[in-house]
């Protein structure tokens, strides 16, 4: 059970945060009632550490479901040395879209990975990802990205025109093979099948036979957070998530293919020395700051990295972040900030056989 408010514990944690000030500490409040795993403070040091309203906030958001004992007390949570994430692209060509940022434990700032040339590339990624993993390093690893289509009970995957297709592994090979001469794991072939083309709303109005298909997690996520995250349907505009989710999915199954024995895809698998996991750094910002405005300032994302009990970064010489290097450094300490949950890693949702073929975000309870 967690100290309760005001007791020793939760003073030293809450005084040794100096740099979490009152307006901080006021978001907080305001985003632990909204959002479900954020709010336990047994359950989650930096909340804790910047608040000490989270046990009053616990109750109030239900989340004494993180108290079922029987199931998640015995859980053995993974332990990690490091902890990366990747802000993704589905873009072709030149793109820069891409940021990667790793931190330790503890509370160290997170630091930007710099590309071997000017911009990353999905394919170098996927040969940098494999480098790391043959280290003896256990690693979180979460990318920006859906790691699958929704599920639906009558059709299955991709609107019923994948018959047999009945896990995510087998969707991913689906994926590669329709995939298969697109350079930097793009997906054009696939997107443009004849088969797959109708589902997806590539330009003008809406279609009018087009369903809007979301997963069960994106309609988690979006009570969590007020936010409406997209469908991998809609290919529209720059914020769209569908390519980018397509191509991930070739880079996922790319890296699994080989390296299954070290790493695991979360949920799909337990974690083995190290796991990769889908974030939304939409998330990590609205409990950092009680916003999902991006950040785009130094100074305005080391307030959130001290609200997630993480030390804050020295300034970038080349000037200010862009915000996918902002998405990726908070996310990396907003992943670290809550590994250790056992609630993050066994929410109740997984036991549903839909969601165990569609995938979880991260830190939705």
């Amino acid at each position: 059970m967690a100290a309760p408010a005001g007791s020793p514990a939760c003073g030293r944690r809450h005084t040794a945060q100096a740099a979490c000030t009152a307006p901080c500490t006021r978001t907080l409040r305001s985003a632990c009632v909204q959002s479900g795993v954020f709010t336990c403070k047994s359950r989650l040091h930096a909340i804790a550490r910047c608040t000490r309203a989270a046990p009053s906030a616990c109750v109030q958001s239900g989340v004494r479901a993180c108290d079922r004992g029987s199931i998640l007390t015995r859980m053995s949570v993974p332990k990690f040395d490091a902890f990366i994430a990747i802000d993704w692209s589905g873009a072709a060509n030149n793109y820069d879209g891409i940021a990667v940022a790793i931190c330790s434990n503890g509370r160290t700032s997170p630091k930007l990975v710099a590309p071997r040339g000017r911009r990353w590339t999905r394919m170098e990624i996927a040969e940098w990802l494999e480098s790391r993993l043959n280290s003896s390093d256990r690693l979180l690893i979460g990318f920006d990205f859906a790691f699958g289509f929704p599920f639906e009970s009558e059709h299955g995957y991709l609107g019923g025109k994948a018959p047999g297709i009945d896990n995510i592994f087998a969707l991913w090979s689906l994926i590669e093979e329709k995939s298969c001469g697109d350079a930097d794991f793009g997906c054009n072939r696939f997107i443009h099948d004849s088969n797959y083309s109708p589902l997806f709303w590539t330009s003008g109005p809406r279609p009018k036979l087009w369903i809007e298909r979301k997963r069960r997690t994106e309609h988690a996520c979006a009570e969590t957070t007020t936010t409406r995250p997209d469908t991998l349907y809609k290919l529209l505009h720059s914020k769209q998530v569908g390519k980018a989710s397509i191509t991930g999915m070739r880079v996922l199954h790319d890296v699994r293919s080989r390296h299954s024995n070290v790493v695991a895809i979360w949920p799909f698998e337990k974690a083995r020395r190290s796991a990769m996991v889908e974030i939304y750094p939409t998330l990590f910002r609205k409990i950092a700051r009680g916003s999902v405005a991006k950040i785009r300032s130094h100074s305005a994302l080391n307030t959130a990295l001290a609200c997630i009990d993480s030390l804050p970064i020295s300034a970038k010489a080349a000037g200010e972040f862009t915000d996918h290097e902002t998405d990726a450094l908070l996310s990396a300490a907003g992943m670290r900030s809550i590994a250790h949950n056992r609630l993050v890693w066994q929410p109740s949702e997984l036991a549903s056989p839909q969601v165990q073929r569609e995938g979880w975000i991260f830190g939705v309870c």
